[in-house]
This record gives structure tokens, C-alpha cells and sequence, in this order.
């Protein structure tokens, strides 16, 4: 409770952070940034789960940016490469590295729209993520998605952005072995699993003109029904919600995160519910 108490007055703060509006105007806009982050994740419903701590550093391209648009017939990549170092390393595993890596693609480019009073942009929609030793209990894990993503702002002072994705996708995903092999009798067989599935995603981002501080809220979804073994399947979803504050401009950020991660499959693995709580702030700065 601590936790969510702290990160709510973090947030408050954030979006009582004045920011002069010529200053966000005059910014000039380039896609690549460097982040400086920290962070904590747990198991809730783990009495045996660490509270790991660590720090991170992320390579991004952007060429959307926080609280841009997207527009017809244009390219978009969306990228970002972080390493992260654990300060308490989770109780599973004793020998589980503190080193971890993320790495996420995004690629779209809108090729339709329809609305008369209101726009909205039918795009292509392709992404690939990759997690190396990143989260407790998850050795390696990568998600390849390719379909369509429907987005709009509706503005009058302040906007709204509204994306929708939806798309075919391919998932692997190895799970540390120690816990689930020793506490609950599992093997390679279970513990490592890829399939197809489809990906849902729903994003929503509310920024105040004035100050240039967003709000984020985004659900997406991931359900594995085909090519897994015969009787198995796999589930995720994800819950994250943000804020984000220029600092003097648009070319420095403090991004607030907190986000809920959480599996499932035909069978229980590790002995308790498969849902990871994490928290994190982040500065970012373009160059």
C-alpha cells in the first residue's frame, strides 16, 4: 500500500508541474532520446517473492514522440533497446544473473481514413519484443505481431488519443526453471512453450495543451490458442498506466509507469498467482 500511495503522489505532483507553452512550442522535435530509469517489481501473491529493485539505461528512436499524431501515408518506427541492472535479485533462484535487456520495435503507417467531422487512420501495425532474464521468473520471452491499428485525436483544448490494435502474433516464452522444477514437479516440456495467438491492444492518452503533462492508460492482450502442445495455451495481459511531464520542454521528460503483467496457462506452474506488480520512473531526454 505504501507503494501505491507513493506512486500517487508522485503522480499528483507531476501533473501540477507548470510548463510554459512558447518553451514547448519553440522545441525542436528529433526522434532519438537517451532514458535513465529505476524501478521495483514483485510477486503480490507471493509470500517468497523479493522486492527487486534496479536501474536502467534505454536507447530510444521515435519518430511519433510523447503526444504527437499520426498521419496518412507516412512511416513510423517506434523503438527502444534498455539494459537494466537488479540491485536484490529475486529468492527463486540464486544464481539468476542481475543483468537483464528489452528490446522493442514498433512499426506503423497509416494507408487509410474515413470520417467526415472526425479522422480516423487505418494503419498497418507490425511489432517485435524481446525480454532477456527481464522479469522475475521469466528466463526469456518474445512476442511477433503483424496486423491493424485504428487511432484518432479528438481535441479541442486539450487531446485525446484513442488507439485500437488488433493482429496475429507468435509468442515464445522460457520460464526460469529452479522454482517451478523444485516446488512444484515441472519440466522443459511445460516450462517452455511458443504458439500463435491473436493481440489486442487498447491505448488511450489524455494530454493538457497548456502544460504538455499526458496521462496514459493502456490494455493489451494476448491469447496463444494454436500450435502449442496438444492441451496447452497461453495468456497475457497487461495493465499499465502513466504520466508524463516535460521538464522546461518537450525534449526533457519524467515519465511516471506503474503496470500489471499476468499469465496464465492449463496448468499452475509456480504454486501462486502468475501476476507481476512493477513500478518505475524514468527521465528522458532528445537530442
Amino acid at each position: 500500500m505504501n507503494i501505491k500511495r507513493n506512486l500517487v503522489t508522485l503522480v499528483v505532483a507531476a501533473a501540477c508541474l507548470p510548463v510554459a507553452t512558447q518553451a514547448l512550442a519553440n522545441t525542436q522535435q528529433g526522434p532519438f532520446a537517451l532514458s535513465v530509469l529505476a524501478g521495483l517489481e514483485s510477486y503480490p501473491d507471493s509470500e517468497s517473492s523479493a522486492m527487486s529493485r534496479g536501474g536502467g539505461l534505454s536507447f530510444i528512436w521515435d519518430d511519433l514522440r510523447y503526444n504527437n499524431t499520426y498521419q496518412l501515408d507516412k512511416n513510423y518506427f517506434r523503438a527502444r533497446g534498455t539494459y537494466y541492472y537488479e540491485r536484490d535479485s529475486e529468492m527463486y533462484d540464486e544464481d539468476r544473473y542481475r543483468d537483464s535487456a528489452d528490446l522493442k520495435i514498433n512499426y506503423q503507417r497509416p494507408f487509410a481514413s474515413f470520417g467526415d467531422t472526425q479522422e480516423y487512420l487505418i494503419s498497418f501495425h507490425g511489432r517485435y519484443e524481446g525480454h532477456y532474464n527481464s522479469q522475475q521468473l521469466e528466463e526469456f520471452e518474445q512476442l511477433a505481431v503483424a496486423g491493424l491499428s485504428l487511432n484518432s485525436r479528438f481535441t479541442d483544448t486539450n487531446h485525446y488519443d484513442l488507439g485500437l490494435t488488433l493482429g496475429l502474433a507468435y509468442s515464445e516464452e522460457e520460464k526460469d526453471d529452479d522454482w517451478p522444477r523444485e516446488e512444484m514437479g515441472h519440466g522443459e516440456d511445460v516450462l517452455n512453450r511458443a504458439g500463435l495467438g491473436y493481440f489486442v491492444e487498447w491505448s488511450n492518452a489524455y494530454t493538457f495543451a497548456h502544460s504538455g503533462v499526458q496521462l496514459t492508460a493502456k490494455v493489451s492482450r494476448f491469447d496463444g490458442l494454436w500450435a502449442y502442445d496438444e492441451g496447452q495455451f497461453y495468456t497475457v495481459d497487461r495493465l499499465t498506466f502513466g504520466v508524463v511531464t516535460p521538464l522546461a520542454d518537450e525534449n526533457n521528460l519524467l515519465h511516471f509507469m506503474t503496470q500489471y503483467i499476468s499469465r496464465d496457462y492449463e496448468l499452475d506452474l509456480i504454486g501462486f498467482d502468475d501476476t507481476l506488480y512493477r513500478v518505475a520512473v524514468e527521465y528522458i531526454h532528445y537530442f
